[in-house]
């Protein structure tokens, strides 16, 4: 097993367990041929991907599950909330292309934690207090329901374990997800 597909089943794994509707990482200009090689594996079971930009031989990757994003995306409180903030779109794909162009003009809007899956009132309190201090912060920083969040984040993080400990003992991620 290559370093790359060991990053692409810790830093996405929880997206193809449909844990998490979409990931974002960065991945080595080398590791591209690889990436693209699983991704594409990956497609049969309704997983996309868009390279949101290139920088110094990097690229942001996005990696997400479409029928999981689309729920979210179109879910009308979300949807509300980034049509305020500039999102006018009519598909997913259109969706993902205006965050993509958003990632070209900002270092990283704020509302990217909607496309992530994260919790509106989180991605809210982020963009209103920034700065503030919270109780919990994990794969997000949480501004309510501290309780119920650290349960996904544990749900997260030993699914997570499960996937790279399968890795590390020999199983191909195409194995894991059964997507050969």
């Amino acid at each position: 097993m290559s370093q790359a597909e060991y990053n692409l089943g810790k830093h996405c794994g929880i997206t193809f367990a449909k844990l998490k509707p979409a990931s974002l990482y960065t991945i080595k200009e080398d590791e591209r041929e690889i990436f693209i090689h699983f991704l594409e594996k990956f497609r049969a079971k309704g997983f996309e991907y868009k390279f949101m930009r290139v920088a110094k031989g990097r690229f942001l990757v996005y990696v997400y599950n479409r029928s999981c994003l689309e729920k979210i995306l179109f879910d009308k409180h979300n949807r509300r909330f980034l049509q305020e903030r500039g999102y006018n779109y009519k598909t997913l794909t259109q969706s993902v292309e205006l965050m993509r162009e958003r990632l070209q003009e900002e270092d990283f809007p704020h509302e990217i934690g909607v496309f992530l899956g994260y919790p509106l009132e989180d991605v809210r309190g982020f963009i209103e207090k920034p700065t503030a201090r919270t109780g919990l912060c994990g794969y997000w920083k949480v501004y309510s329901n501290e309780c119920e969040k650290q349960k996904i984040f544990d749900r997260f993080r030993k699914c997570t374990n499960c996937i790279c400990n399968k890795m590390i003992a020999g199983q191909s991620i195409t194995k894991i997800f059964q997507v050969e």
